[in-house]
């Protein structure tokens, strides 16, 4: 298999995809991989969109394979793919920096899951539900990506600084604890808790314990409310009834749902408790002077 020279020709089909996703992984972790393996590779990915997702999908299966974990498999990082460090790949919607050639571990929670994970490095990770990463935590490197949801993420202290990407620009941190949010709408919220961390790109600004970069700004939040949902709960300040169902429904399969579009809007402001919202509907039914109903799977305001 390490020998074997992946096809450029486009798939007419996901199992042969699949199978050239699988061919290209063990090319590029061969020891005489070559630049122009790499130059084909860039092609490989720029014929087909669905090329990329396939060559993610069999990533994550080549980490758990014993063996060949980003700590033991130095090659793809210093060979072939040394210039495949933020790949691009043009689609309908724009451009995507493509991480997924650099093996990175991925973590992944579900609807009222949480995940607490700790590296070797002395950092750990509080992962909160409907929340995907990709990590990086060697010797040599400390990366997190952060795809959707939320993290707490404690960076214990160490000479090679912790890069934090969030889907808008870099952030190194050398130590302290960060709240991490990065929402459907793809809005991005770092907060320093504690410590410090540093914009790398764009004006490199830096934040310090208690302040927060949201929508290219720096404010101070209250911090008891932003880690409100490392205990199970979520805060509320003048949020609309939309946000609030949308939030709620990230801790429980019972659907919160807005029957009556006329109270989307309403404001509502509070600390609740996630994860029952059956008990939230009501909650919220009353003290808004709305209707509730019951259904299976679902809890229904208004209407």
């Amino acid at each position: 298999m390490p020998g074997r020279r992946p096809s450029n020709s486009f798939d007419a089909n996901p199992a042969a995809t699949n199978r050239s996703a699988a061919d290209w992984i063990a090319r590029l972790n061969a020891d005489d991989a070559t630049a122009q393996d790499a130059a084909n590779f860039r092609r490989w990915l720029a014929a087909n969109p669905d090329h990329a997702e396939r060559f993610e999908r069999a990533t994550d299966l080549w980490n758990m394979v014993p063996g060949t974990a980003p700590s033991r498999a130095p090659v793809t990082r210093r060979r072939a793919l040394a210039g495949l460090v933020a790949l691009t790949a043009a689609t309908a919607g724009g451009t995507i920096a493509f991480q997924a050639a650099h093996a990175a571990t991925p973590y992944e929670t579900g609807i009222g899951e949480q995940r607490r994970i700790g590296l070797r490095d002395g950092s750990s990770l509080l992962l909160d539900a409907a929340t995907r990463v990709r990590l990086i935590a060697t010797a040599e490197r400390r990366q997190l990506w952060l795809e959707r949801g939320r993290v707490d993420l404690t960076v214990a202290p160490r000479t090679i600084p912790f890069m934090i990407d969030a889907g808008r620009g870099d952030m190194t941190a050398s130590a302290g604890r960060f709240d991490l949010r990065r929402d459907r709408e793809d809005r991005i919220a770092v907060t320093a808790i504690e410590g410090s961390a540093t914009e790398t790109t764009g004006g490199a600004r830096q934040l310090t314990g208690g302040e927060r970069l949201v929508d290219g700004r720096i404010d101070r939040p209250d911090l008891a409310a932003t880690q409100a949902w490392t205990s199970g709960r979520a805060a509320f300040h003048d949020d609309t009834l939309t946000t609030v169902a949308e939030e709620a429904n990230r801790y429980s399969t019972t659907r919160l749902m807005i029957a009556d579009p006329a109270v989307a809007g309403v404001r509502v402001s509070g600390m609740y408790r996630m994860g029952d919202n059956v008990a939230l509907g009501r909650s919220l039914a009353t003290l808004l002077a709305l209707r509730v109903r019951t259904i299976e799977g679902a809890v229904l305001l208004g209407g």
